[in-house]
């Protein structure tokens, strides 16, 4: 660890990668919309760059680790204090409950400028509540879920913060789900309001180029109720908002500078948050006495005579056949067993229906959510099931008692990468 003492003047700003901890040793400093005075220690992990700005003479001490770095932060190229300005002017003209949504690219700083928002109603006496939107790179839970945060003291990544309540998704892609984002963060919202939040900050995910992503952004503006939208990094984007909906938009310019994330970043800090929310003990749950979605296995067993002129058809063993409004899901242990030819004419025989083969491996490992009777939706991962004892083996932080569970489309390797993602794997 490097340490280093800076003595700063009214007005001067230095931008810090982290991961470093700032104290404030002398005098008052700003970070991410946080007034920090004489004694405050302030931390900026990995992957993440900020500007402190010097609001007296102060003296820093940052202490830096592994590849953490300090720069002069030019006031031309860094649109800091323009931030904070927009900040404060939503909360200058925000009634009880009204509710920013952020958007902009990949990378572009929306979670950050949410920090930056809350931090600055905290300033002001407000009490906000974020919710992280952004299934991909999801900060307040694993990837595949949407979040509720209500801070009560600064923020410097909304990672560090406990979610209050999560809702399952089941994608790290907004595209195949975007109704049941839209309904998520419409319940949290409520969720907030009841909870008393004076402002609600919404942190969407990077998905703003074509008609869909514009139509689904727009869909989420107008179910949550957004008073104020603040497109950050996208000039194109803010125009069409501004000229789509009433309400106030606000353009930024997101940071020249940043600390870059590759793909293989992106995909360790997904790795990482993963393992945080679904490392846990091992339960086992009866799946007739739990609502289950998502999933084949809450199908309708077909007759013992179906199932083996299916098998006799085929020409393989099958574990069980479950058949759902207009198709059937076909359990079997190794899915090269079945000739595709096979599959064609067992769908003439069944006059067209849907036909899922799905193999039971020995180890699952698929993400889910167990909702208890609280509706937390608890992160989980099946780890293995019995179609014939109707048992279901998952490991999870959470106690229970569960009512339903949600099975996502995702298999997560032992190290918790994704393993495959697309289609129904139970």
């Amino acid at each position: 660890m490097v340490k280093m003492s800076l003595e700063l003047s009214v007005g001067d700003m230095i931008r810090i990668f982290g991961s470093a901890v700032v104290a404030v040793e002398e005098g008052s400093a700003s970070i991410l919309g946080a007034t920090l005075t004489s004694g405050a220690i302030f931390t900026i992990p990995e992957f993440k760059s900020y500007v402190l700005k010097s609001l007296a003479n102060s003296r820093i001490l940052i202490s830096l680790e592994k590849n953490a770095r300090v720069e002069v932060a030019v006031p031309e190229e860094e649109p800091y204090n323009e931030w904070v300005e927009v900040a404060d002017a939503i909360i200058g003209g925000c009634l009880k409950g009204c509710t920013t949504l952020i958007l902009g690219p990949t990378d572009a700083g929306k979670s950050s400028f949410a920090a930056l928002l809350a931090n600055r109603s905290l300033s002001l006496g407000l009490k906000p509540a974020i919710i992280d939107a952004d299934v991909g790179q999801a900060d307040l839970g694993p990837p595949g879920f949407i979040g509720l945060a209500m801070p009560n003291s600064y923020v410097s990544w909304l990672r560090d913060l406990k979610p209050v309540m999560l809702r399952f998704i089941g994608s790290i892609e907004p595209s195949p789900l975007i109704g049941k984002i839209i309904s998520s963060c419409t319940e949290l919202k409520m969720k907030a309001l009841e909870s008393g939040a004076d402002i609600i900050i919404v942190s969407s995910d990077g998905w703003i180029e074509g008609w869909s992503a514009l139509e689904y952004k727009l869909d989420l503006a107008r179910s949550i109720d957004a008073t104020h939208i603040v497109v950050i990094g996208s000039d194109e984007l803010a125009m069409f908002m501004a000229r789509s909906i009433h309400g106030n938009v606000y353009r930024l310019p997101r940071p020249m500078v940043q600390a870059l994330r590759s793909p293989e970043d992106r995909r360790r800090i997904r790795q990482d948050n993963y393992r945080r929310f679904l490392e846990g003990d091992i339960i086992e749950i009866n799946l007739d006495d739990i609502a289950v979605q998502g999933a084949c296995i809450s199908g309708k067993p077909v007759s013992r005579s179906v199932e083996e002129f299916i098998s006799e058809l085929l020409g393989t063993t099958l574990l069980e056949v479950l058949e759902y409004p207009g198709g059937l899901c076909l359990y079997l242990n190794e899915e090269k067993s079945i000739q595709p030819q096979s599959l064609k004419e067992l769908q003439k025989r069944v006059q067209g229906k849907e036909i899922l083969t799905i193999v039971i491996e020995p180890e699952m490992r698929i993400l889910a959510a167990l909702r208890d009777i609280n509706n937390y939706d608890c992160p989980a991962l099946l780890l293995n099931v019995d179609l014939e004892k109707r048992k279901a083996v998952f490991q999870t932080k959470c106690r229970g008692p569960f009512k339903t569970v949600f099975f996502s489309r995702i298999k997560l390797t032992r190290d918790y990468r994704e393993a495959s993602r697309g289609r129904i794997v139970i």
